[in-house]
């Protein structure tokens, strides 16, 4: 199966028992999901930059030079 490697100790999975095995299956699914929600909270936090940028221009507010760095 697969490797992976704890506290600098390497296991192959092909050797866990079922219970090992499932666990490694939820430590996956939690990464995934974290993962996951990284990446959407960086597409709001993108959206929201863009808002309200948007919302500026149409107030006619310019960015000071500090702003855009």
């Amino acid at each position: 199966m697969t490797k992976i490697t704890i506290d600098e100790q390497e296991f192959d999975t092909k050797d866990f028992t079922d219970e090992q095995n499932n666990i490694v299956a939820i430590l996956n699914l939690g990464q995934n999901s974290v993962t996951l929600i990284d990446h959407m909270v960086q597409c709001v936090r993108t959206i929201q930059i863009m808002k309200t940028t948007e919302l500026k221009n149409s107030l006619g507010i310019e960015d000071k030079p500090e702003d855009k760095k």
